[in-house]
């Protein structure tokens, strides 16, 4: 399940959130994985073969590149703002996600026009890797500055067919709340209104919201940093 990062309003279907995997089972995202993405985009836009994580001039742990993450997100900036960002709530393999979503988040975030070549070097990459989810106790059971928080809830699909319902979803990662400076409330709220929810949000209806909380690793890395790298490598 493709999703994009921040807000977004997730399909009916179930999501199977990864609750056994810590953070001390996870691969940490570092500047390497943003090189790597870099690598995958500018292979896309210029015709060439795509790279593979195993090929990189890094030591890499063969069964990190195999083993999957319990979610991950790849986005990019530039000075005015996001540029994109997508990503899986999903267990998905290491090195497979990277490819994909470097380039989903590049060239198919809806939210967007495609990344074009001659935006790469104003480009800052920025690779999460999600780990340690937990459902809450309550939907403020979780903590600003250490959670990123997914919410789910069903409501009435319109007021001439109260039997008909529809399931709302929507989700934030831990770094874009930071980043917003928004209360746990002011979280709440706007992840229903972001899932599309435009009724009046009732107290009774905000207190049956199902929240996950997970946490994240998360490394930027921007377009000059990543060629230095290439320099030094080369």
């Amino acid at each position: 399940m493709r999703v994009a990062a921040g807000m977004v309003q997730m399909p009916a279907a179930q999501t199977t959130f990864d609750f056994q995997v810590k953070r001390e089972d996870t691969p940490t995202a570092t500047e390497e994985l943003c090189s790597f993405c870099f690598k995958v985009l500018l292979a896309k836009l210029q015709g060439t073969p795509l790279p593979s994580l195993s090929s990189q001039r890094v030591c890499w742990d063969a069964q990190d590149l195999q083993k999957q993450v319990p979610g991950l997100f790849v986005g990019w900036h530039t000075p005015q703002g996001l540029r994109g960002c997508m990503g899986t709530l999903q267990p998905i393999e290491l090195h497979r996600g990277l490819s994909d979503y470097a380039l989903t988040s590049a060239l198919y975030d809806l939210r967007f026009s495609p990344i074009t070549l001659k935006e790469v070097k104003t480009l800052t990459c920025r690779v999460s890797i999600l780990h340690s989810f937990e459902p809450c106790s309550d939907p403020l059971d979780w903590k600003l500055g250490s959670h990123g928080v997914t919410m789910a809830f069903s409501a009435a699909f319109c007021s001439f067919c109260p039997c008909s319902t529809c399931k709302y979803t929507a989700t934030l990662l831990p770094e874009v709340i930071l980043e917003e400076g928004m209360s746990q409330e002011a979280v709440l709220e706007k992840l229903v209104r972001k899932a599309g929810y435009r009724k009046q949000c009732s107290p009774k209806m905000m207190r049956s919201l199902e929240i996950t909380r997970f946490q994240s690793t998360m490394c930027d890395l921007d377009f000059q940093s990543y060629a230095l790298k290439q320099e030094a490598v080369s």
